[in-house]
């Protein structure tokens, strides 16, 4: 299976919820839908922003929030049970919680259903370039933030250390990205980890105040990363990513992230959500918002990631196939 290589930066999106009124002024009872992506400081929390600021703007007759969350760990166990509309996850989490694998033991999600590609995320742990940590095998012994548990970020991290055998070598904070990012600057923790597109929000944070330097994951770990799910690849990204990176390309695990809805969402209101995040009107909208997105659009033009989300046994929500098969994209 082919993985979407969907790169580009970050911009800003702000949350709007508003009154919705019908087209042709007749007022309507705007129908409520929640999205969920990830906490502030994460780069799905603005992804997932731009999709309700774009779908609140439209008028469509639906008031979408987005609503902070733990991150995709969460998301997927969210849109499983109904306590999200749509939600932001990527299909490694779908594959597993279809199949209760690692992290997802206790369940076999049945109702998670897909929309459409968002972007592209690579792994970063963020050190100060002054600080002489150099590799993962450096931070041994020192303070790690994890980030929230049920995080994709604590999941991967763990994941990382575990696989270095370092993990229980560790002092542990599971802070929030933004906060950690704060953490980091003023000398309270060593490094903090965060899966994002690139340039990610919370290390872009952390970059203002001081060079930085991101840690190549180790070849052993991504080897294992990706012989554990057909989503992860490997990555190298160029330099230039954050200030301290300059001249410095760093190697890691990357994956696709997929816009997704909970299967018993109306037919209607996806459709309307996926029109509205996909169609060429909003795109100049979305990019402005998220730069990210312009990477999901893009991918959006070939019918590529409809193959990736069957790879995954991740179904098209029949809302988004109607858009879908509109666009030429399915028969």
């Amino acid at each position: 299976m082919g993985n979407l290589r969907i790169k580009l930066p970050l911009a800003t999106a702000a949350i709007a919820v508003a009154a919705i009124t019908g087209w042709g002024g007749s007022a309507v009872a705007a129908e409520n839908a929640t999205v969920v992506g990830a906490g502030p400081g994460a780069g799905a929390y603005q992804m997932a922003g731009a999709m309700a600021e774009n779908v609140n703007r439209l008028k469509l007759d639906i008031t979408m929030t987005n609503r902070a969350s733990k991150g995709f760990v969460a998301n997927t166990r969210l849109v499983e049970v109904g306590g999200t509309d749509f939600a932001l996850t990527n299909g490694i989490f779908v594959y597993s919680a279809q199949n209760s694998k690692k992290p997802f033991e206790e369940m076999k999600a049945t109702n998670i259903r897909g929309i459409g590609p968002v972007t592209t995320s690579w792994f970063q742990m963020a050190v100060l370039k002054d600080s002489g940590i150099k590799t993962y095998m450096d931070l041994k012994g020192k303070r790690v933030n994890y980030a929230e548990k049920g995080s994709n970020t604590e999941f991967m991290t763990r994941t990382i250390f575990e696989q270095l055998g370092i993990d229980g070598d560790l002092q542990k904070e599971y802070m929030r990205w933004d906060q950690a990012a704060t953490s980091m600057t003023d000398g309270n923790i060593s490094a903090f980890g965060i899966p994002n597109p690139v340039p990610s929000p919370s290390i872009l944070q952390a970059s203002a105040s001081a060079p930085l330097r991101i840690l190549s994951v180790p070849d052993k770990v991504i080897k294992y990363f990706t012989n554990s799910n057909p989503g992860y690849y490997r990555d190298t990204v160029p330099p230039g990513s954050y200030t301290g990176m300059e001249n410095e390309s760093f190697e890691t695990v990357a994956y696709t992230i997929f816009a997704t809805a909970n299967a018993t969402v109306s037919d209607d209101m996806v459709y309307k959500v996926t029109k509205a995040t996909y169609d060429d009107s909003s795109r100049d909208f979305m990019i402005a918002a998220f730069k990210a997105w312009q990477g999901g659009l893009d991918a959006a033009k070939k019918p590529d990631f409809i193959k990736q989300m069957k790879g995954f046994g991740m179904t098209l929500h029949p809302g988004a196939a109607r858009y879908w098969k509109e666009r030429g994209l399915i028969k």
